[in-house]
């Protein structure tokens, strides 16, 4: 099979589960010939691109789809696996030499002594409170967390990043809108690893992982780390769709309208502009078009933002 595959298309080596050489082999053989019949291909590597979702088969015959849609789910689930390890490795290292008598400005407490003290830095802020927030443990009450209000009322700059599957619950969507009226400044993702609230000179990070255990906070005072999880906050920030109440409400209740569906589903394949026009049988100005109108309505400017907001409503 190799000697029919162009040369630029024979495999190259991947690290990433699922997609081995003989899988690309065989993907580049289907690019490269068409839709084959199922008894022509090696079963092993045909059972590796259709888990990956690279890979159809349609009345005997199988066919390779377009692979940016496919690989970028892939993609983003080891970035963000990727992206929480990296912000564990600090505060983690600080706890474990903590716990071995070396002091290095962390303290882990849990219960209702960490209760405490947490309200105690919200009570204390006097210049911000950030915070990255994917919600609460299940079958807690949603509320603003104690204090903030009040630190609002003060003039504290409080800003916050929330991970967008919370406002599946109506009552996140009605206490984050409260809490925007009174000066929040509020974005969401569709992804957000952890829970971490920076009051002034202080870190805290929740590094409880079961609903049935206790809570478990990490207060970090060093400056270093305060330095390092503000620029992490910074960084999800930049990447966040500003909060919409009206938005976040629709995405709950409806699917993409239908005159934008069939373009929603081309963009979630990650394909050209050219390739969607082909499919849609119009010129590539009116995918243009069509884009900025799908932007325009979503409330977005880039290609990027787009993409996040695609997410977050439940589209792709």
């Amino acid at each position: 099979m190799n000697e029919r595959i162009p040369r630029l298309l024979l495999p190259a080596h991947y690290d990433l589960p699922g997609i081995d050489d003989d899988s690309r082999t065989l993907y580049a053989h289907l690019a490269s010939m068409g839709p084959l019949p199922l008894e022509q291909i090696d079963t092993a590597a045909l059972r590796t691109l259709l888990a990956a979702g690279l890979a159809v088969v349609h009345a005997g015959s199988v066919d390779i789809v377009p692979p940016a849609g496919p690989l970028q789910e892939i993609a983003d689930q080891h970035t963000q696996r990727a992206v929480a390890a990296q912000l564990a490795i600090d505060d983690l290292m600080a706890i474990w030499r903590t716990a071995r008598g070396q002091e290095v400005g962390v303290e882990v407490l849990s219960g209702p002594a960490a209760s405490r003290e947490f309200d105690a830095h919200i009570a204390q802020a006097r210049r911000e409170i950030l915070a990255l927030s994917i919600g609460p443990r299940a079958g807690m009450t949603i509320e603003p967390a104690h204090g903030l209000l009040d630190a609002l009322d003060r003039g504290v700059s409080v800003q916050v990043v929330y991970h967008s599957r919370l406002f599946e619950n109506e009552s996140a969507l009605a206490v984050t809108t409260e809490c925007v009226a009174a000066g929040e400044q509020a974005r969401v993702l569709p992804r957000v690893p952890v829970n971490l609230v920076i009051a002034d000179d202080c870190a805290t990070l929740n590094v409880s992982y079961d609903n049935d255990e206790p809570i478990h906070l990490a207060f970090m005072r060093s400056r270093r780390l305060v330095a390092s999880w503000r620029a992490v906050f910074q960084t999800f920030w930049q990447l966040a769709l500003p909060f919409d109440p009206g938005s976040a409400l629709e995405s709950v209740r409806h699917p993409a309208p239908e005159e934008h569906r069939e373009l929603v589903r081309l963009l979630s394949l990650g394909i050209t502009d050219r390739a969607i026009a082909r499919e849609l049988g119009v010129s590539e100005r009116t995918v243009g078009r069509r884009v900025t109108a799908l932007q325009e309505h979503l409330g977005v400017d880039t290609r990027f933002q787009l993409g996040l907001q695609l997410a977050m409503q439940g589209w792709v």
